[in-house]
């Protein structure tokens, strides 16, 4: 799986709980929330705050996730 780069991140709000959370998780830990979208196509993931609508790295259309 291809990584972009920024997942390193410093802290931003959880997209469902605003809870603060650091850019080294994968999941929120006050609501559990996905913090990575990932590409259906290539594998590639980034954080949900890009809102991406193609993937940065093969062009596919991502689509994206609700809460």
């Amino acid at each position: 799986m291809a990584e972009l780069t920024g997942q390193a991140l410093g802290a931003y709000r959880c997209p469902k709980c605003g809870t603060v959370t650091s850019g080294d998780r994968k999941f929120c830990s006050e609501c559990g929330k996905e913090l990575d979208i990932e590409c259906p196509e290539c594998g590639a993931t980034w954080r949900y705050m890009y809102n991406y609508t193609f993937c940065p790295s093969c062009g596919a259309k991502v689509k994206k996730k609700l809460f």
